[in-house]
């Protein structure tokens, strides 16, 4: 799955968590910073402007074909399909201030730090 939609998808998981759209996602692995936008039906990754919204429960991201399935189970974790690159992940995000998101076999993890208004650094 490219970059972008795992972005989409880890902002997605703590807002879900959470109760709140990040602003900001740190990559642990690249030390990149990436901005998150908050919108009245969604959000938009500034970095690649991709626009990502929820509509019956799947994450729907503008101008591309296909949806995101997201379903949180338990405390902490969270599983589900990205259909645009026919990819299953599975991941953990408990509202706190990171969120790991795993590949189909959990051999690679791409793991954010999340800033939201009430935790700005």
């Amino acid at each position: 799955m490219t970059p972008e939609i795992r972005r989409i998808i880890v902002a997605e998981a703590h807002r879900r968590r959470s109760g709140h759209c990040p602003l900001r996602l740190y990559s642990l692995g690249t030390g990149e910073t990436f901005e998150i936008n908050p919108t009245a039906d969604g959000f938009v990754d500034i970095t690649s402007g991709a626009s990502a919204s929820t509509v019956d429960g799947r994450i729907v991201v503008g101008g591309r074909q296909g949806a995101i399935d997201l379903q949180m189970t338990g405390d902490i974790a969270f599983d589900g399909y990205d259909h645009i690159s026919d990819e299953a992940f599975t991941g953990r995000a408990g509202g706190g201030a990171s969120v790991t998101i795993y590949d189909r076999d959990q051999r690679n993890y791409f793991q954010y730090a999340v800033v939201t208004e009430a935790l700005r650094l």
